[in-house]
């Protein structure tokens, strides 16, 4: 049974959302959205909100975490303007897995003219979410911890792949399982100067 981690001050005004997803505005000067495990992110929220008691400024500590940029970045930025919806939210990790397909994992399927169809896919979903990566982005699916220790699984998965059906559905199932991951095991922390996103 998962161990119910809370987080202090959820009145406050940094708090995004704690559902589908744990989204903060962070205190800290950096242009990236960093990702933080779950654990960590409460002994901060914990820091944050005595340094917030007392007047003190919360940005001196930061925990660990990896800082998003890139693609990985992008698609942080689309949880945050799907924020109150789980399905889109798993629809923007699903697109950012076809994304690392088409330019990280080489696979059969996309040696030959299916990869059209693949394109027509990112396309298709990039509108449905009105959303748009940057050109020349290099990782797009946000890492976890696990992601350390086998740091080529994903490339390892979609390189047999060579029916249209099964690298759609094994995409899928991927995009589900990380989502329920960064969902249940880590929040995500935005530079204010995002706020704009919101709009």
């Amino acid at each position: 049974m998962d161990q119910v981690i809370t987080f202090p001050g959820n009145g406050r005004d940094h708090v995004i959302t704690d559902q589908p997803m744990r989204l903060r505005w962070g205190p800290w000067r950096t242009a990236r959205v960093i990702l933080v495990h779950v654990r960590s992110a409460a002994g901060y929220e914990e820091y944050r909100e005595q340094c917030m008691e007392r007047g003190q400024d919360p940005s001196g500590q930061m925990p660990p975490h990896f800082a998003l940029e890139g693609g990985a970045q992008d698609t942080a930025l689309g949880f945050l303007r799907h924020r109150d919806r789980a399905e889109a939210q798993g629809q923007v990790c699903y697109l950012a897995c076809l994304l690392e397909a088409l330019l990280n994992a080489p696979s059969d399927i996309l040696r030959t003219d299916l990869i059209r169809r693949v394109y027509q896919e990112v396309d298709r979903l990039s509108q449905e979410l009105s959303f748009r990566w940057r050109g020349g982005q290099s990782r797009f699916i946000p890492p976890t911890n696990q992601d350390a220790a086998d740091p080529f699984h994903f490339e390892r998965l979609v390189a047999p792949v060579s029916n249209l059906q099964d690298f759609y559905a094994l995409l899928q199932d991927y995009a589900a399982q990380r989502y329920r991951s960064l969902s249940r095991d880590y929040v995500f922390y935005y530079p204010p100067r995002m706020r704009s996103a919101l709009s």
